[in-house]
């Protein structure tokens, strides 16, 4: 049975402050674009239609001249970023998937493949991992919309999933690679190197 993956709402996190990079890594060039179009190109390519949440202006412009809706905030905590993605998601949404924007090595089939378990089974959470190793995006289901707006932290949503008891699967990504965030300028030294074995 074909699904329509647009009914996952699907919420791009740009919120961080890349204190850890020493500048806006989003926006750093990789392969002559900036990192957070590769995340957001792997998205739309496996069907989503992304909502970027970000407290950045120059990710809004980026975001709106690229066709992608984005919500832009002050707000400190990463709990504040999930609740704007949910708040300005559609209230018969399938599910909430949070994409880090720093992942840009995600591969368009791993996503597909996340929505495809994720409809089989419409009752658990999902996430991409390697292996035994989970990773990022997670997908919930709708019925947590409630506990994920209750949430108030700032380690994101499987504080969640581990308080509710909620079953979470792992769906693999085609490469361990792809679980790569870019948090420091030797990460996307990683990345570039992997960008590069790819030509």
């Amino acid at each position: 049975m074909m699904h329509d993956i647009q009914a996952i709402s699907c919420i791009l996190m740009a919120s961080g402050l890349s204190e850890r990079y020493g500048s806006n890594k989003l926006l750093e060039k990789l392969e002559g674009r900036e990192v957070i179009l590769h995340t957001a190109g792997s998205l739309t390519a496996a069907g989503f239609r992304p909502t970027a949440v970000t407290r950045s202006p120059e990710i809004r412009v980026l975001m709106e001249a690229s066709g992608i809706s984005c919500i832009l905030h002050d707000q400190p905590k990463k709990s504040d970023t999930m609740h704007l993605g949910i708040i300005h998601s559609p209230p018969d949404a399938a599910g909430f998937l949070f994409m880090p924007a720093d992942q840009p090595l995600v591969r368009p089939a791993s996503l597909r493949r996340l929505a495809e378990h994720f409809f089989a089974h419409p009752e658990r959470a999902v996430r991409l991992g390697s292996g035994s190793t989970p990773g990022s995006p997670v997908l919930f289901p709708a019925f947590c919309r409630q506990d994920l707006l209750a949430y108030t932290g700032d380690r994101g949503g499987m504080d969640v999933i581990r308080s509710g008891h909620i079953p979470c699967d792992l769906v693999q990504a085609d490469y361990a690679w792809e679980l790569w965030d870019v948090d420091t300028p030797d990460s996307m030294e990683q990345v570039r190197k992997i960008c590069m074995s790819l030509q």
